[in-house]
C-alpha cells in the first residue's frame, strides 16, 4: 500500500466508521412497528459495549466516491489493497480501532475520544494528533448507525414523520448539531423503532448539500437485542452506489481492553 502521509489514513477513517463500519444496534424494551415514538431518546442504543468484526469489501466505484468527498475512497482504496480483511475494534465511549495487513507490513488507526493514532511501522509512521472541537468529527456511535445519550447531549433531533425502508416503518429525524459556529451539517435518518438500526441516512454538507445516502442491509440479531446489518451500501447524491462493504466474525461485549486504544 502507498500511503504518503498520516493524514491520508486519519481522512480515510471517518468513512469506515461513518459508512463501512454502521453496523452494530443494541436494542432496548422494543417499541411495536406501529407504536413508533416521536422522541429521539425512545431511540437511544443500549446494550452494548463493545464489538469486534472483519470488514470485506464488496465493491467500489470511484468516481461516485469522488463526488462525495475527496477523501471518500481512501479507505476502499486501502482495502483492496490489503492482504485479506480489515479488522475493527470499537468501545464505548468513543473508542475506535481499525487494523490492516500489506503484505508483511501491518497498519491501524485508533481514536480515543479526540485524541487519534496513525501507525504503519513498515514506512516509519507513528504519528499523534487531535480532532479538535468540532462535533462533526468525533467518532462516536452515531458513525455505526447508532444514537447513544452521549451523542444527544450536543446535538439536537426534529421528529419528521414515519417513512418505510424496504417495507420497515420508521422513525425518521433530523439531527444537526446545537452549537451551530463549530458545524452547520446534519443528516436524515431513519430508524427502525423494533431494533434500533439506522436502516437508511442521508448526510449533508454544511451549506446543506445532499452529500451522500447510506442504506444498512438485513439486520440479524447477533445476540440478544443486538442487531447487525449484514452489509452497508454508500451511494453518492445521483443515487449511484460508491461503495458497499460485508461484515463477517462479529463478536459484542467480549470484553474489549481499553490497552488497544493506547
Amino acid at each position: 500500500m502507498q500511503m504518503s502521509t498520516p493524514s491520508r489514513m486519519a481522512n480515510a477513517a471517518p468513512v469506515l466508521t461513518a459508512g463501512a463500519l454502521c453496523l452494530i444496534s443494541g436494542m432496548r424494551p422494543a417499541l411495536g412497528q406501529t407504536d413508533a415514538g416521536n422522541n429521539i431518546h425512545d431511540y437511544v442504543a443500549g446494550n452494548l459495549n463493545d464489538f469486534t468484526a472483519s470488514i470485506h469489501l464488496i465493491r467500489y466505484d470511484a468516481n461516485a466516491g469522488r463526488r462525495i468527498s475527496k477523501d471518500f475512497g481512501l479507505i476502499y482504496e486501502f482495502m483492496k489493497k490489503a492482504t485479506g480483511d480489515m479488522q475493527l475494534t470499537y468501545k464505548e465511549e468513543d473508542k475506535l480501532r481499525i487494523d490492516g495487513r500489506f503484505g508483511p507490513q501491518k497498519a491501524s488507526y485508533v481514536v480515543n475520544n479526540t485524541d487519534q493514532w496513525v501507525r504503519y511501522p513498515g514506512l516509519g509512521i507513528n504519528s499523534r494528533g487531535n480532532l479538535g472541537k468540532s462535533p462533526g468529527k468525533r467518532k462516536t456511535l452515531l458513525d455505526i448507525g447508532l444514537i447513544s445519550e452521549g451523542y444527544l447531549s450536543y446535538t439536537e433531533a426534529k421528529y419528521i414523520n414515519l417513512r418505510p425502508v424496504d417495507g420497515v416503518m420508521c422513525a425518521v429525524f433530523r439531527i444537526s448539531y446545537k452549537e451551530k459556529s463549530l458545524d452547520t451539517s446534519h443528516r436524515i435518518v431513519w430508524i427502525d423503532p423494533r431494533t434500533k438500526v439506522t436502516l437508511k441516512r442521508e448526510e449533508y454538507s454544511q451549506e446543506g448539500k445532499l452529500l451522500s445516502i447510506w442504506y444498512y442491509h438485513n439486520p440479524e440479531e447477533i445476540s440478544s437485542g443486538v442487531y447487525i446489518p449484514s452489509s452497508v451500501e454508500i451511494d453518492d447524491s445521483e443515487g449511484k452506489m460508491a461503495g458497499e462493504t460485508a461484515y463477517k466474525n462479529i463478536k459484542v461485549n467480549q470484553g474489549v481492553s481499553d490497552d488497544l486504544f493506547k
